[in-house]
């Protein structure tokens, strides 16, 4: 794997300032490391990365196509509980490539309801099953694979498709598929092992956050890992590590020219992806070319992670 045996490696704290929120700067640049860091963060700090976690699940899911545990072109319904086909109709039609895309139609289940429920008792809403009841009384956009429509149900969905295909939790699938034999120590799914002390303290609206990400991570956006850790995730799938060819190809391909893969964003050579969920805010973008990589994570909701996209303009 790619280790952090580079030209030069340096933590820089930026500019304190009196209740800083914390916040990781990481660019891998000509493989030259660089790592700013606000309010008390560190290299290791651990973040919630939100949706940038989608990749995780996109490529357990390849993973398991390309070892024929599940074929990436079968009926989505065949792997999932009963109860969460009838609930969005039935779901004719939709294949796990579809939910891979966001190409199903299917309304998101992280709505308004959800947040205040998940804010106020996360107990009661936070297992996957539950989570998808929140969607199931809204109409379907459109058919399968005629667009594109970005919902977190998709990936809810697909965590429980790994968990039908491997006979484990979805936290489990991910440590034993991709954080053990990349050596990720820092990454988990939360709700599988407790919070590290270094966690950042988000907050939500006034509301302190902590008490979900103590609750289970789904498929959509359960990831907690570290700027390093993700970035060796990064490379890992550009190396072939992961993935062979044909899959990879697969990941990244736009199947309706709306500059999603399969939980990544494609814009020409630069992927990527933006997450944002209680309490905090990521950003992750590489250029395929080279490897060159620029990663922000922030103890914030709607925090500003505009470093990850002008870090690579800069080069």
């Amino acid at each position: 794997m790619r280790v952090l045996s580079v030209l030069a490696l340096c933590c820089l704290p930026l500019a304190a300032a009196a209740h800083e929120v914390q916040s990781v700067r990481y660019a891998d640049i000509g493989g030259r490391v660089s790592v700013e860091t606000t309010g008390g963060a560190t290299a290791d700090t651990p973040f919630a990365v939100a949706s940038v976690g989608k990749l995780y699940t996109a490529a357990t899911i390849l993973m398991l196509d390309a070892s024929e545990v599940l074929d990436v072109d079968g009926a989505a319904p065949d792997y999932l509980p009963r109860e969460i086909a009838e609930g969005y109709g039935g779901m004719d039609g939709v294949t796990l490539r579809h939910l891979l895309t966001m190409t199903t139609g299917l309304p998101d289940y992280y709505n308004e309801d959800y947040i205040e429920d998940a804010l106020d008792d996360p107990e009661a809403v936070q297992t996957a099953r539950t989570a998808l009841t929140y969607a199931m009384d809204e109409d379907v956009l459109f058919d399968p694979g005629e667009a594109f429509d970005y919902s977190n149900t998709n990936y809810v969905m697909l965590g429980l498709v790994i968990e039908d295909a491997t006979g484990k939790s979805y936290a489990q699938a991910l440590e034993d598929l991709i954080f053990a034999p990349l050596g990720l120590s820092h990454s988990f799914v939360f709700g599988s092992r407790s919070l590290p002390e270094a966690f950042p303290t988000g907050h939500e609206g006034g509301d302190h956050v902590r008490d979900y990400y103590e609750g289970q991570g789904f498929g959509d956006g359960g990831v907690i890992t570290t700027a390093a850790d993700l970035a060796a995730f990064y490379h890992a799938l550009r190396d072939g590590r992961l993935l062979a060819d044909p899959w990879l190809d697969m990941m990244l391909a736009d199947p309706v020219g709306e500059g999603y893969g399969m939980g990544i964003e494609v814009e020409g050579d630069i992927v990527g992806h933006s997450g944002g969920d209680l309490g905090f805010a990521s950003e992750v973008r590489m250029d395929v070319t080279n490897g060159d990589i620029a990663i922000v994570l922030v103890g914030e909701a709607d925090g500003d992670t505009d470093f990850a996209w002008d870090r690579l303009d800069a080069r």
